[in-house]
């Protein structure tokens, strides 16, 4: 299979389990919310930011540094170093995930009661903590397949995880659940977690085994370590930096929206509602690029250390971020009633969905030019630019939240993310020299999205559209603004071979 076939065939791949994840996910929060109640959802999403803290501990930048050496290995050495190369990695991402187990273990009964002040989070924290070594290491295979182009294996692992979960979860959740018991419900959240999560684990393990055959058993790996630190260590420090400020960011809303007056429960639920509900579905769309993002990780390495230019990546992966973008935001602003009511019962979500919507594109985007950056070896600046917007972030909660409320939160997000993404595209312009057609990469696609929006808009308010239940209507709106934007950007050029991936990834 050619090259540019091999990318396609890997991002289709990638694309299908995003998009299938991150709906059992959008379903599955709404499913758990629906079972614990808004002010438990509220305090579940606390649980999970500790949990997310500790896996960005446990995997401490290893998926990156085993795709880079991988690939780089692959384009220096023809893979004779591929193996050595991989026992360091997972010796690095095994020590560091039984390390943030540990961490998480011993540290629950400080956090269940003086973080969280819900003493009954303790056992789940405790239960999560015995998945991190297991989370680490799969973090380290799926760098490997990421590298040597074999997406399908690291997609079945994580389509299995996601499915086993959702089934044990429902399982427990209706014979062993009762109603109204916080320990009890996260307790089998965690737990369903952790057994779906062992189960993948050994799966991909056989997949990998069976992968590494094509590789010399022999082989030295010289110079692997340092490559490795000097990979990874960077991002570790960030990833750390950031998830421990977004985590003490996450902690501190409820807090601040009570500063402000809102009571306990209130806030729980407001935080559940923005969190767990309508980011979800604002980031679900981002599946259909982040495929194309992470791919484009190691064809910048392998460029880059062929001292190829790389500026046709940067133009296709632009143009396509921002082609796919606008069009979700003007579906998440002009049908934000429609689609909040086919997720949720909560009018407040409503109006989650659409303040955050004109962010979308800059969240989609930034994705992709942090991945750009990661493969150009500029993973260091990555590191800078997260830990200041972690930073602002969090002066902003502190900040706004008792003034303005959840509306504090909303505009917290949204102008975080243009301050991130503004550092990170200069910098990618300063290392590349790329230089951006603005009418090519943004005004015709913005023209479309808002042509498109309002013409369906309007026609669903005249009753033009087929009426009928609220996950109908939020098909029907949205698939009917998808193909009519597809239309008017095929009939405005924009489909022209500058634009999209019609030539090698590697041009």
């Amino acid at each position: 299979m050619k090259r540019t076939q091999l990318f396609f065939v890997n991002a289709m791949i990638m694309t299908a389990t995003s998009m299938t994840a991150n709906g059992a996910g959008v379903w599955f929060n709404l499913y758990v919310s629906e079972r614990l109640g808004a002010e438990s959802m509220g305090i579940y999403q606390l649980i999970l930011s500790v949990y997310t803290f500790t896996v960005t501990l446990a995997s401490a930048g290893i998926h990156l540094a085993a795709t880079r050496i991988v690939a780089e290995e692959i384009a220096v050495t023809d893979g004779k170093t591929v193996r050595p190369s991989m026992v360091i990695c997972l010796l690095y991402s095994l020590a560091f995930g039984i390390g943030a187990g540990l961490l998480l273990y011993f540290a629950a009964p400080f956090i269940g009661t003086r973080w969280l002040a819900h003493k009954e989070t303790i056992l789940p924290l405790q239960v999560m903590a015995l998945s991190m070594p297991l989370l680490s290491v799969s973090t380290a295979l799926g760098g490997y397949f990421t590298a040597v182009r074999r997406i399908i294996k690291p997609a079945a692992a994580q389509i299995l995880e996601q499915i086993l979960r959702i089934l044990f979860t429902v399982i427990a959740f209706s014979f062993l659940f009762p109603v109204n018991d916080l320990q009890t419900g996260c307790l089998l959240l965690a737990a369903a977690g952790l057994v779906s999560e062992i189960i993948s684990f050994l799966f991909a393990w056989i997949l990998y085994i069976h992968d590494l055959r094509r590789y010399p058993a022999k082989g030295t790996g010289n110079g692997i370590v340092k490559r490795l630190l000097r990979i990874s260590l960077p991002v570790a420090v960030s990833s750390y930096l950031r998830s421990g400020l977004t985590t003490a960011k996450n902690l501190m809303v409820p807090m601040r929206l009570q500063a402000g007056g809102i009571g306990a429960a209130a806030s729980l639920s407001m935080f559940g509602a923005v969190h767990g509900v309508a980011l979800p579905v604002i980031l679900f769309p981002a599946a259909l690029l982040n495929s194309f993002s992470g791919l484009i990780v190691p064809e910048m390495a392998e460029n880059s250390a062929k001292k190829l230019d790389v500026n046709r990546m940067v133009q296709k992966m632009t143009a396509l971020n921002l082609m796919v973008s606008l069009c979700v935001c003007g579906i998440l602003f002009s049908f934000s009633e429609e689609l909040a009511q086919a997720v949720s019962g909560n009018p407040d979500v409503e109006i989650y969905i659409r303040l955050l919507a004109p962010v979308a594109p800059i969240m989609y985007l930034d994705t992709a030019v942090d991945c750009m950056l990661k493969g150009l070896d500029e993973q260091v600046a990555v590191m800078r630019y997260n830990v200041y917007d972690a930073l602002v972030s969090l002066a902003m909660v502190w900040v706004l939240l008792p003034l303005i409320g959840i509306k504090g939160y909303i505009l917290m997000v949204c102008f975080s993310e243009l301050f991130n993404f503004a550092l990170s595209f200069w910098r990618l312009l300063t290392v590349t020299g790329f230089q951006p057609d603005l009418i090519e990469l943004a005004a015709r696609p913005l023209l479309c999205a808002a042509i498109a929006s309002i013409c369906v808009h309007t026609a669903y308010m005249n009753r033009w559209l087929p009426g009928g239940g609220a996950i109908w209507n939020a098909v029907i709106t949205a698939g009917s603004t998808i193909a009519l934007y597809i239309f008017l950007l095929w009939l405005t050029g924009s489909f022209s071979s500058r634009n999209n991936f019609s030539h090698s990834p590697s041009a």
